[in-house]
């Protein structure tokens, strides 16, 4: 930068030998056709002739030279009495004119005022010329990174453009390990022009002396200064680097410091105020390109979430017209996204609910901000289907309402299985009859209403004779379906509103409600015993079931439900004991007994198989 080269044409030795010193490269000529040729030749900074030469006019010398080079400095010696010779140096673009004889320290001192002013020239030149190729790296990186999906697939190739437009010896990024409490930075990338440079994984600002670095940093200052000005172990860590000077750069992200960029110099020369300001762009983009990174990834797991959840979404404007859609929501309503954008989702309406149901719905939502319940809709195939229903508004820093949003799941399938699982704690499994639990809760009702309108209630027990041999002869599955045909017989003949219970194995209890007293069983009770009688063809054999009986009265024989059954158990065994295929009554002076005589197998259920 401060090597300069100058071309002399003087028959004088002494010209050149006083214009000699450090980066300073002479050459003489004797004539002008000599000093053409040197001049198309090399590159020179100053021209220095006598205005009278051998051969040709000193000005048609400047002529040609200027010609090739706007910018070489030219000094000539005239003769100041011709003024129009004068003018005419001036028009051809000589800077200086010197008259002979010349004071040797004047014609030193300005030859290197001249030499100085080139040398300025050409370092504000430099540094112009690398401020373009600074802000050249800046525009080609801002489009790199801000416009690819990952920006650390092109950071090497253009942290090492940055630094050769800086020239720069090394660049380096790292990032802080712990975002919120930084105490270790680790390296994420590293480019240095000196193979025997160390950069390490780690740096630890505690054990570095790096407290006033981290200070710095994490306020959003820079750190540029050369190896003097640093501590024993920061001055440690830059000869590590191999460089003399460093200037580093806090990248923030999100509003939060991620890292930093540092630049190092392998001579003592800090950044200028303009390349400082250029260079804390390009860690503002590093830190947009990281903040771009993490939205972009947090958009696909948000666009993933939406369009894999099992749970619908619906998202309308501020005025409910729909403007997204997930394939939830298609899968449950059986809506494309095609069929809904645009419309208002009252389309799902099932005209189960009034308008007042959704004026408090809306009310709620618009006062605050949201409203969750389960609410039943219509199917596209109008199969009406049960959701639980979450609808928020989202608004803008204004508290203007922007969107709607709606998450739903179809717990149609929940609530049958609730109902389901309702109906088996009440129900027997196998025969679909009242189990004990049922059969407590009817038998209290049936007491509590006869009490209130001074009516009777009959218990019946019953219990199948000899069902053991079934089991034993034919296997449990037909002594199932012989169970299911027992229960079936007794659900055809009683009324509608009594209640039949399987009470447990082949035990059997029959409720008979709002009855004036043992006078309106007479028929019923015929009914029950003729099972007797029944023959039932199960899986090709023909099988027959004795049944034994008691009967119990509310409020005769007492006024508690356990001990109607109870009661009504101890006349089953009295039957039992008295010659079986009988119903026998509890209460001594009700006690009566009621026998049919087995036929032949004459009659037949319907078979089963």
């Amino acid at each position: 930068m401060n090597h300069l080269k100058i071309l002399v044409v003087d028959d004088d030795k002494r010209t050149a030998n006083i214009l000699k010193g450090e980066n300073r490269e002479v050459i003489s000529c004797s004539t002008a056709q000599e000093a053409l040729e040197a001049f198309s030749d090399n590159s020179f900074d100053i021209f220095l002739s006598d205005i009278n030469m051998p051969g040709m006019n000193g000005l048609e010398v400047v002529q040609k030279i200027r010609q090739q080079n706007q910018h070489i400095k030219i000094a000539i010696f005239t003769n100041f009495d011709n003024k129009q010779y004068f003018l005419d140096a001036v028009e051809n673009g000589v800077n200086l004119f010197f008259s002979k004889p010349f004071h040797k320290e004047h014609f030193h001192d300005v030859i290197a005022n001249l030499a100085s002013e080139i040398i300025d020239k050409r370092k504000i030149e430099a540094e112009l010329n690398r401020q373009q190729n600074i802000l050249h790296v800046i525009k080609e990186m801002a489009e790199k990174f801000l416009q690819q999906e990952d920006w650390n697939k092109t950071l090497h190739q253009q942290m090492k453009a940055l630094k050769d437009a800086a020239e720069a010896s090394s660049i380096f990024v790292f990032k802080n390990q712990n975002i919120r409490n930084p105490v270790i930075a680790e390296r994420h990338l590293s480019i240095n022009d000196d193979y025997e440079a160390f950069t390490p994984n780690l740096l630890h600002y505690n054990d570095l002396d790096l407290q006033e670095w981290k200070k710095k940093l994490s306020n959003g200052e820079s750190v540029n200064n050369t190896i003097e000005s640093f501590n024993a172990k920061q001055r440690s860590l830059l000869r590590s680097y191999k460089i003399n000077a460093l200037l580093v750069l806090p990248i923030f992200s999100n509003q939060k410091w991620w890292g930093f960029l540092g630049i190092g110099h392998n001579q003592k020369t800090l950044f200028d105020h303009s390349s400082l300001e250029m260079l804390e762009t390009v860690a503002r983009i590093i830190g947009s390109a990281i903040k771009n990174q993490q939205n972009l990834r947090d958009y696909k797991i948000r666009s993933a979430m939406f369009d894999h959840t099992v749970d619908g979404i619906i998202i309308t404007d501020a005025n409910n017209r729909i403007v997204s859609v997930n394939n939830a929501f298609s899968e449950i309503t059986g809506y494309t996204k095609q069929d809904v954008l645009g419309k208002d989702p009252s389309l799902l309406k099932s005209s189960i609910y009034d308008k007042g149901f959704y004026k408090k719905m809306w009310q709620k939502i618009n006062h605050e901000g949201y409203w969750q319940g389960e609410i039943k809709n219509r199917r596209k195939n109008d199969e009406i289907y049960i959701e639980w229903l979450s609808i928020s508004s989202i608004k803008d820093a204004n508290d203007h309402v922007q969107n709607y949003i709606g998450v739903f799941s179809d717990v149609t399938a929940h609530r049958s299985s609730e109902l389901e699982f309702a109906y088996f704690a009440t129900h027997d499994a196998l025969t679909g009859l009242a189990n004990r639990v049922l059969l407590e809760d009817r038998l209290n009702q049936a007491i509590n209403h006869a009490k209130r309108f001074s009516k009777c209630v009959a218990v019946i027990f019953c219990d199948l004779d000899n069902f053991k041999p079934i089991n034993d002869t034919y296997g449990h599955t037909v002594g199932d379906l012989a169970l299911k045909k027992c229960s079936d017989y007794f659900s055809s003949v009683v009324r509608a509103e009594d209640t039949v219970c399987r009470y447990g194995g082949d035990e059997f209890v029959i409720i008979f409600g709002d009855i004036e007293g043992a006078q309106d069983l007479t028929v019923l009770t015929e009914k029950i015993l003729n099972i007797n009688n029944m023959i039932f063809e199960i899986d090709g054999n023909a099988i027959s079931l004795g049944m034994s009986a008691g009967i119990s009265f509310y409020p005769q024989d007492t006024d508690n439900a356990a001990d109607l059954i109870q009661k009504a158990d101890e006349a089953m065994y009295r039957a039992k004991r008295d010659g079986k295929n009988r119903i026998d009554y509890f209460g001594q002076k009700l006690c009566r007994h009621s026998t049919l005589t087995r036929p032949s197998l004459t009659a037949i259920f319907p078979s089963s198989s």
